[in-house]
């Protein structure tokens, strides 16, 4: 479509007040599909925004996104029917579709409805079809998020003529579930827990509770590996011998950060790292309170000349909006160092990735892994495993390889802790390395995590409140995406909410000393 006539279009949504002045006009690549955006922000005030996307080929809205400062005082206070006819006569202007979206629910916010529409059959909502309205507490529209993909969308299902039974599948789920025993890190912002903070505790945690089944073959879509973390094991503590032969006269303490973060330290550290002062320059140092932040750019990089760009595109008006916060991202290295213990918890380094042909191996570069390994965290075998290979043989060689490494307190794994090495595969340069709080090792292998109830017990607890579902699925197969009705089970507190589909709250873990159930806190919307 004509870009003037698009941009006519765009003004055409809604009001923009005389004094707000255009700051962005780019078209954006989405997948196969192009979308137009334009922003309008009030010179005086960039907080007060509006964003207007629309489809490049069609000039249908996608997206609409009004920002403004909440004015002081209260405003008029609008019920659900009344958010509801404003999002109607929103919809029926500005989607040709909205007329099949017979599925609608609506929730109540602080100061906002959200409310969405969608296609149905046989009475539950198609995912990826229809729309999302926010509407404030003076019945206006302040948000809009198209979910239908303009292009290529799968064709409408129809009801299968037969189906397996709900209680048949959940039968199924219920046999392949088994406990295991993890260290979780508990918040009562997130659990519903007495209120102490941030704790670890021993729990028994579902494996797998989350599965997507065929209703009508009764077949796991994807197979029992597809929701599980991949096997990891032990490693040996004597390396390779090649290794240890290479540091076995290098001092410890000089290998690893101390808590006395000078600059001697730093230096030293850098120059492991290979950040070397004739190649790259410091930008940015930040202490937080718990990590030391330090950026780093090539000289080269620093003090070359930026090119000229148009004053309406996205990079533009990035660079005018974020311009620091890019320039960081940007930058060639980073590092953070725990300033309890001086360790190094994480390290990046964006221009080690080079093209060209891969000399090593995966072998060959967990070698090189192992040794930075070593010299970041030399107690590693002690609280690490190595994750098996994940890679197909017949995979083409990649340019980087990772390796993770999940974290265990005397061979009990900590939920959602693990260590990632990047290496290149190119040069064998450690391109990148995110790793753990080792305060927070240090803490856990005080404790001695004994389990006092068995996982059979706790096993009895959980599928009390297992619970199945139905719902529309989108599956991509070989040639295009079909919808699938499915089985989805999940241990949840309560009904379904309001027929929208989803649990109110699921079942995360079992204490496994006391056997408390620990659920998700219910969030409430803004």
């Amino acid at each position: 479509m004509d870009l003037n006539k698009l941009r006519i279009i765009a003004k055409s949504i809604v009001a923009i007040p005389e004094h707000y002045q255009l700051v962005m006009e780019d078209s954006i690549p989405i997948g196969a599909e192009k979308e137009r955006c334009f922003i309008w922000e009030d010179p005086e005030n960039d907080d007060n925004k509006i964003e207007v996307t629309l489809d490049l080929q069609t000039g249908q809205l996608v997206r609409l996104d009004i920002d403004a400062v909440k004015e002081n005082g209260v405003g008029y206070v609008c019920e659900a029917d009344e958010a509801r006819k404003v999002a109607d006569s929103f919809l029926l202007k500005q989607n040709p579709n909205h007329a099949s979206y017979k599925w609608v629910h609506i929730e109540k916010g602080r100061n906002n409805y959200y409310i969405t529409y969608q296609e149905e059959v046989g009475g539950l909502p198609l995912s990826h079809t229809g729309c999302e309205v926010t509407v404030n507490d003076k019945r206006n529209i302040i948000k809009y998020d198209l979910n239908e993909n303009l292009s290529g969308a799968p064709n409408r299902p129809s009801w299968p003529p037969s189906i397996i039974a709900m209680d048949t599948i959940r039968s199924r789920i219920i046999d392949g579930i088994r406990m295991q025993l993890t260290i979780a890190a508990l918040h009562s912002s997130l659990y519903e827990i007495e209120e102490m903070g941030n704790e670890y505790r021993l729990v028994y945690e579902p494996i797998s509770e989350f599965r997507v089944i065929d209703a009508v073959t009764g077949k796991d879509l994807f197979g029992f590996e597809h929701y599980i973390m991949p096997p990891s094991h032990p490693i040996a503590s004597n390396g390779t011998g090649q290794h240890w032969g290479q540091t076995s006269q290098t001092n410890e303490s000089e290998q690893t950060v101390t808590i006395d973060l000078d600059d001697r330290k730093v230096l030293a550290l850098e120059k492991q790292l290979g950040i070397h002062p004739e190649q790259y320059v410091q930008v940015k140092s930040k202490d937080d309170g718990e990590r030391i932040h330090i950026l780093y750019k090539r000289k080269e990089k620093e003090e070359a000349e930026e090119l000229e760009q148009d004053a309406l595109s996205v990079d533009a008006y990035m660079k005018r909006k974020w311009g620091n916060q890019l320039k960081n991202l940007d930058s060639t290295c980073m590092i953070q160092i725990e300033k309890s213990t001086g360790r190094l918890v994480g390290f990046n380094c964006f221009d080690r990735t080079k093209e060209g042909k891969p000399i090593l191996s995966r072998q060959q570069c967990w070698q090189k892994a192992e040794l930075f390994l070593y010299q970041v965290f030399p107690d590693y075998f002690s609280y690490l495993q190595l994750e098996e290979d994940q890679i197909e043989p017949d995979e083409e060689p990649r340019l980087r390889e990772f390796f993770y490494l999940p974290v265990f307190i005397g061979g009990i794994p900590v939920n959602h802790e693990r260590i990632m090495i990047s290496v290149s595969t190119v040069t064998g340069e450690i391109c990148a390395y995110m790793g753990v709080s080792y305060e927070m090792i240090r803490k856990l292998a005080q404790h001695n995590f004994q389990p006092v109830i068995s996982a059979e017990a706790a096993f009895e607890r959980y599928v009390d409140h297992m619970k199945i579902q139905l719902k529309w699925f989108i599956y991509y197969d070989e040639e295009s995406p079909v919808y699938k009705l499915v089985y989805e089970p999940s241990a949840s507190k309560g009904d379904l909410t309001d027929d929208r589909g989803d649990y109110q709250q699921r079942l995360r873990y079992i204490d496994a000393c006391s056997g408390e159930l620990i659920w998700d806190k219910k969030m409430s919307l803004l």
